[in-house]
Order: C-alpha cells, then sequence, then structure tokens
C-alpha cells in the first residue's frame, strides 16, 4: 500500500489506493471464510466456554453478534455451495451476493429439479460478477426464476411458501433495531392489512397536512401493533411472565425532588437506564415509559446485589383509563386528533417523584406527544375546571401563553 499521507496523493493515486483496499478488504474476508470453515472441522472451541463460533468471534473482538453471525453463516454456506465459494474466493462476486446466490441454491423452489438449479446458479453468478450488479438486481433474478418455478401446478407456490419466509431484527448504533423480512403472500397481506389504517395519514383537526413520511407512517403503525398485542396480554409465558420489556434505573436518577435524592446518598447517579435487549436508553424515555406500566422496586446494596423486592404497582388502573378517555376523549394535545386506545396515561407530577395515580394528575397522550412532554420542555396542568391546559416551551412561544387541551364536548 502507498505509504504516504492521504493529503500528499493526487486524485487518480486516492482512486486507485481506495481500490486497492477494496481488493484487500476482499481478500482478508476470503481469508476468514477459509479460516472459519476449518475451525467447523476442528474442535477448538473445546473448554473456551463459547456455544459457537460466532459467540466466541464476537466475544474477542469488538464486532456486533450480527456481523459475527452474517461471517460465520456465509462460511457455513460457502461449505454446503462449493461452486458459489471458488467465485467467492477469486473475487467475482462479493459476501453478499455470495450469501445471496448460496442461499437461494441451498433452498431452491421444490419443483426445481438439480439440473435447473445448476443452470439457475450459473446464471446468478454470472449476473452477480459483473460490476454493475447490485443486491437489488440478484434479487430480482432470484424472484423471476421462482415466478417462472412457482407456476407449476405440483407443489406450493413460491410466493405462499411459509417454510421460505425469514424475519431479522438486529441491534444496530444507538441501540436501534433494523428490521428486514420475507414473508409468503398470504402473511404479507395480513400485515399489510393490519398496518394500512395504523398508517394511514392522520390530519390535524384544523386541517393541517400529516408530514410524516410514508415510512415514518408506517413505522407508527408498526410500533402501535406492538403496543396494541403487548396491552393486550396475548403474548405466551415465557421465563414465567409474559412478553414485557425489562427497564433498570436507578431511583436518583428517575426522580426529580431533591429531597428524594437526598434520601439516597449512597445511590449512584448514571444519567441512563438500561434495557435487555438494546442496552441504554435516556432518563427521559424510560420516565416515560414509567408513566403507564407495570413498576418493581427493588431495593439493592452497595455492591449492587438485590435487597428486597417490593411489589408491582401499576400506575394507571382501567376504571381510572375508562375515566380519562371521557375526560380527554383521545390525546389532550392541542390539535391532535389521536383516540384514546392509542394513548398512553401520563402523570403530570411523575409517579417517582411522589405524583399521585389519580385523574388529576393523569392525562391521554400519543406515543408521539409523550415523548414530546418528557423530551422538551413543554408543561401540561389541570385547570379549575378539571380540563387540561397546555404551556409551550420558550421556543415556540416567549411569553409561553397557556393552550388549552382537547377536550370532548361532552367532557365535564
Amino acid at each position: 500500500m502507498n505509504s504516504r499521507e492521504a493529503w500528499q496523493l493526487d486524485g487518480e493515486g486516492l482512486k486507485s489506493e481506495v481500490l486497492d483496499l477494496v481488493h484487500a478488504r476482499h481478500e482478508l474476508q476470503s481469508r476468514m471464510v477459509l479460516l472459519i470453515v476449518e475451525m467447523f472441522s476442528r474442535e477448538v472451541l473445546g473448554g473456551k466456554g463459547f456455544r459457537a463460533i460466532a459467540q466466541w468471534l464476537h466475544g474477542s473482538t469488538n464486532l456486533e453478534i450480527g456481523e459475527c453471525s452474517l461471517l460465520v453463516g456465509l462460511a457455513r454456506l460457502l461449505m454446503l455451495e462449493p461452486v458459489v465459494g471458488d467465485a467467492f474466493h477469486r473475487g467475482d462476486v462479493d459476501a453478499l451476493k455470495a450469501r445471496l446466490v448460496a442461499s437461494f441454491c441451498q433452498h431452491p423452489p421444490k419443483n426445481m429439479t438439480l439440473a435447473d438449479v445448476e443452470k439457475a446458479r450459473g446464471i446468478l453468478l454470472g449476473l452477480a460478477s459483473k460490476n454493475i450488479a447490485d443486491c437489488d438486481a440478484v434479487r430480482a433474478a432470484i424472484r423471476r426464476i421462482e415466478k417462472q418455478y412457482g407456476k407449476r401446478e405440483d407443489g406450493v407456490p413460491v410466493g405462499e411458501d411459509s417454510e421460505r419466509n425469514e424475519f431479522y431484527a438486529s441491534k444496530g448504533l444507538y441501540g436501534r433495531v433494523s428490521v428486514k423480512g420475507d414473508l409468503d403472500a398470504v402473511n404479507g397481506a395480513r400485515l399489510i392489512t393490519l398496518l394500512s389504517s395504523l398508517s394511514a395519514p392522520t390530519p390535524e383537526k384544523d386541517g393541517v397536512k400529516d408530514t410524516r413520511t410514508p415510512a415514518l407512517r408506517r413505522a407508527d403503525g408498526f410500533c402501535e401493533l406492538l403496543r396494541r398485542y403487548e396491552r393486550a396480554g396475548l403474548g405466551p409465558i415465557e421465563g414465567g411472565v409474559k412478553p414485557h420489556i425489562t427497564i433498570t434505573a436507578s431511583a436518583k436518577d428517575m426522580t426529580d425532588l431533591q429531597a428524594l435524592k437526598d434520601l439516597l446518598p449512597s445511590t449512584e447517579e448514571l444519567g441512563f437506564a438500561w434495557t435487555d435487549w438494546v442496552g441504554p436508553i435516556s432518563i427521559d424515555t424510560a420516565r416515560m415509559l414509567a408513566c403507564d406500566c407495570t413498576v418493581t422496586r427493588i431495593l439493592l446494596d452497595e455492591n449492587g446485589v438485590p435487597l428486597e423486592c417490593g411489589k408491582e404497582a401499576r400506575t394507571a388502573t382501567v376504571p381510572q383509563r375508562r375515566a380519562l378517555a371521557v375526560r380527554d376523549g383521545g390525546c389532550a394535545f392541542p390539535g391532535c386528533g389521536t383516540p384514546s386506545g392509542w394513548c398512553d396515561a401520563h402523570h403530570i407530577v411523575h409517579w417517582n417523584d411522589g405524583g399521585p395515580t389519580d385523574l388529576d394528575n393523569l392525562i391521554l397522550l400519543c406515543g408521539h406527544h409523550h415523548r414530546t412532554m418528557h423530551h422538551t420542555e413543554w408543561r401540561v396542568e389541570i385547570g379549575p375546571d378539571r380540563k387540561t391546559v397546555f404551556y409551550p416551551p420558550m421556543s415556540v412561544d416567549p411569553y409561553q401563553q397557556p393552550i388549552g387541551g382537547n377536550s370532548p364536548p361532552t367532557a365535564a
């Protein structure tokens, strides 16, 4: 490689070294795959405490487990598809396209003969080896092949074969979760149907157009689908409890009252909470989730060992939610038309700060405006008439004039 600094290279030198590095990167990937294939044939992890090569690689490096699993999965596929493996090691195809072609050849349509699979493998490798080809082009070719063989009457059509379904949910940057899947036609239609009404544009009451992009509306609809399933309690028991999100935070972090902080002199204030699946989240989000959930208080000693586990406390009862639906009619935030069934019960004075769980300290807020109240300077109060009054931050209104919240005509 060129030993000169990047600023010393001219345009052609920069392009040349980038291409050299791409080639070197592929050679390193090829070498890693070859070594992992060899590891499969030996007991190299014996007594090391790791269940599989991917877990060992994750535990021994700073690579995410998802990236390790993809690398090990590619090695396993290329063991089964040596023709694709040879093309990959020669540098004809990259890792992603090699994985696509090998996966298709290992799971072809049920009606394809071995000769047909071999022919399709050659076609796909030829397409994948072109410089202008991308993964979408290879996927499109695979779909055309599947469609051709799906027309045969014997066997399940490829588009309706649920045994070919795939769904991935992997942790990415900042603890976000990337979702990717491939569903059969029936379950795909089921998902789209359920999302249709939940992801439709919802203009404001004054007619202002919904500014969310279609992608954001679908994401909001999918999150609402998860929330409804969770709230309905329809999930199976796992580990002795129903499906739930566990969020851990110190009492000192979760309260804004200095008097309560002073009662906890030995408690560390971390500035974040923790979830089992995605890691750290902000305290504002933890407090938002604590508004309308089941809370368990656990007392720890100075070493972080639990001493006592208190009773669970639900912050809003079913009768209270019904009363809130009558009083607020849905999301109480000015101009929002989200129905009550899609809302959370928000504590005006937070439960961790000693706020009571009664109607004069609760309002209904949709997910978007619930986040707004916890992550911005918006404030809300219950007025003498027992209706909500919102106060915008100075960045919105320097005079912070009160704005009446939503209220149905029948509300008292």
